[in-house]
Order: C-alpha cells, then structure tokens, then sequence
C-alpha cells in the first residue's frame, strides 16, 4: 500500500504538528479542549489531592525528625493549591478561566517543589524533597489538562524561579540530583503532554470534520426533502405534497367530525397569456399570484398548493360553506385588484381567476378524491357563468324513475 504523501497530510490535517490550527479552527479547539480539561479536572483533582496525601504520609515517615517539621509547613502549601484548583473547577462560571488559574496553579507547585530542597542540609532529606519535584511534574503534564505551551511554561518558570528563591534565601540546587529529577522529568513530562496534544488535535478535527459531513448530509436531506414537497417555479407546495396533507386532514376531520373545505382555482385563458406576452413573463405571473395566494393560508392545516400549469389548490379544515363562500368571493377581488395586464382577457383586460368551492363533512363512506372532483365541476360552472367568479358545488338533483303500470280493463 503506497504511502501518504506528507502535504497531503498537512492539508487534511493543517497545524496539527505544531500545535497551531489556523485562526479561526484554533480558537474553535482552544474552547473544545479547555471544556474538555476542566471536566477532566473536576475528576483528577480529587485523586491528585489522594496522590499528594500519599507522598506527604511517606516522606514524613522517611524524613529525619528535625526537618519534619519545616518540611512538612512548606510542602503543605502544594496541597492548598490543589485544594483551591479543584474547588474552582466545580463553578461552571469559571470554565473559561481554567487555563489561568491551573497555570498558575501549576507555576506555583512546582516553584515551591523546586525551592524545598533548596533549605535542607541532609542528604537523605534533599532527595526525598526531590521526590515531590517528580510529583509536581508529573501531576503538571499528564494530570492537570494544560495545553502543552501552557503546561511548558508553568514548569520551566515554575522551576526557574524555585531556583532563585533556593539561591537566594537557602542552600542552593544541588544540579547532579536536580538533572536526574527536575530535568529529566521536564523533558519527559513535555513529550507526553506533545504527544498528547497531537492526538487530541487529531481527534477533535476528525471530530470537526465528521460533524461537517453529517450536517452538510443533514442539510442535503432537508433540501431534498422540501424539492420533493414544494413547486420549483411558485415556492408552493407542489400536487404530491397537497394529496398527502389532503388525505391527513381527511381523516382528522372525520374524527373531529368537522367540515373541510377545497377550492380550485384557474386563471382565466392564460394559455392566450402565454402565447401574447411569452412563457417567461407567464411564468412571473403565476409567480405573483402564488405569491398572493399564499397569504390566504395562515392558519394550522390550511394550505396553498400548485395543481398543476396555471392551477391552484386551497385547502381549509374546519370551514363551512357560509365562510367558503366569502373567501372565494375576496380571493377573486383580490387578483383583481393586483392589476396584471391581459389584453386576451376580455371584458376584463387584466388577469383574473375562476374558483371551484367544494365542502363537506368526511364520513367513512366519501373520499376526499370525490370532493376534489366536486371542486373542480364547480370551477367549470364558474368558467361556464362568464369567468372572473365563483361558483359553489351543489349536487345534481336527484332524479326518479317512475313506472307507471297500467292495468288494462276488460270491457
């Protein structure tokens, strides 16, 4: 298998190997991993502070009786400040400061583990205080969540000052043991925090990235989802989508046992339309009428739908026939009004609609197929009465046949 190319590399994965994303990626991290380290922390902390009790107990026990004490008064300070970091990782409000109080935290730690050896004389006693330098490192890298620049800083500093005090006030550093603990510890220590950091870059972009793809598929499906629903030309809901509301409302209506209401609408000879002012500004035209129409659906279940070429569908749960009839007669004037110019409208001179109102109450034995039917005779009545209106479904009368059987008499 051949190899990754190594700029391939770095384009998939930028800055991961030097601890730099770029501006905005690295911000977006920065945020991650400080969430990601302090709820880690509010975990390690109860065990580095059982980590610090365990080596106090055992160098007290091993530490010569006369240094006890001061030992003891000093070191204890390290456990204060494990104390305090832990206590303030328990307030959410403070998450965002976590790197400032831990890295100072950490500064400090590992200052005061650097300078205890310093103030003792006893071979035996310097080496067990050096014993705690180790703790404090190690604590420092692999324990306390820091970023790997952060947690650099806080022990290199940490230990340089540790120095001067001991320079200063105490004995000095005795370098030989200092070189086999502190030193050698750091450099360690920094190569595990590294090396941890690289893979925590790598997980959280690979994190990053997987959340991409799945939003942008998301974001694919939604699309989808609403093309297959909604007419590309109006921004309505397109035949499919109005049969599959239509037969839910149906339903519900016949639960609730309550009317249900469809009106077809057609503009007038708008195939002469068409043919006079061109399919593009027909198009515009259906456009400007979808978008009225869409006004005349604001309440839950009602819908405006395209039928198809220049019709239109309204559908109306709960709605009676006297209320039907008012919609029907203000969507019309309302087009009216709109003033679209069509010289092939005569008398009108303008563009106008014919509506086909059907209502009923659903019962198990009609289908709502049969009252898009009725809307639809009742629109031919409207084109048939002159255009430019509405008509009203009303039902053939019923017709009877009689036989009428004449008895013949016999004379």
């Amino acid at each position: 298998m051949a190899e990754t190319d190594p700029r391939s590399r770095r384009v998939v994965v930028p800055g991961v190997r030097w601890l730099r994303f770029p501006r905005r990626l690295e911000a977006e991290y920065r945020e991650y991993q400080c969430l990601e380290a302090v709820d880690s922390f509010r975990v390690n902390a109860f065990y580095i502070l059982v980590l610090y009790l365990l080596l106090v107990t055992g160098i007290y026990a091993l530490a010569p009786a006369d240094v006890r004490g001061l030992w003891l008064g000093t070191y204890l300070w390290v456990g204060v400040i494990v104390m305090v970091a832990g206590i303030l990782a328990q307030f959410r409000g403070l998450d965002r400061y976590f790197p400032l109080y831990t890295g100072v935290g950490s500064f400090l730690a590992v200052m005061l583990s650097m300078a205890i050896p310093g103030f003792l004389d006893e071979p035996g006693s310097v080496q067990l205080a050096n014993v705690s330098v180790i703790y404090a490192l190690v604590i420092v890298y692999a324990m306390v969540g820091l970023r790997f620049p952060l947690a650099t800083l806080a022990c290199w500093a940490g230990g340089m000052f540790g120095w001067l005090i001991a320079e200063q006030f105490g004995r000095g550093i005795d370098w030989q043991i200092a070189h086999r603990t502190y030193t050698g510890v750091s450099l360690l220590g920094m190569f595990l925090c590294y090396t941890e950091e690289v893979r925590g870059r790598l997980l959280f972009f690979n994190q990053r990235q997987l959340q991409r793809q799945q939003n942008r598929t998301q974001a694919l499906a939604e699309r989808l989802h609403r093309l297959s629903r909604e007419d590309s030309l109006t921004g309505l809901a397109n035949r499919r989508y109005f049969d599959e509301v239509l037969d839910r409302e149906w339903r519900r209506c016949q639960r609730e046992r309550v009317p249900l209401t469809v009106m077809l609408v057609d503009v007038d000879r708008f195939k002469a339309y068409n043919d006079h002012y061109g399919h593009l500004q027909g198009d515009e035209c259906l456009r400007a009428l979808a978008a009225e129409l869409r006004s005349y659906s604001r309440r839950g279940g009602d819908m405006v739908a395209r039928f198809g070429g220049e019709e239109f569908v309204l559908l109306y749960p709960g709605v009676d026939e006297t209320e039907a009839a008012r919609l029907a007669s203000r969507l019309c004037r309302t087009v009216r009004g709109m003033g679209l110019r069509h010289e092939y409208n005569p008398p009108f001179g303008e563009v106008t609609i014919s509506v086909g109102v059907a209502w009923t109450v659903p019962m198990e034995n009609r289908s709502a197929i049969k009252l898009v039917d009725a809307a639809d005779q009742a629109l031919y009545q409207a084109k048939e009465g002159g255009r430019d209106g509405w008509r009203l479904y009303e039902p053939p009368p019923t017709v009877r046949l009689v036989r009428d059987i004449g008895k013949r008499r016999e004379d």
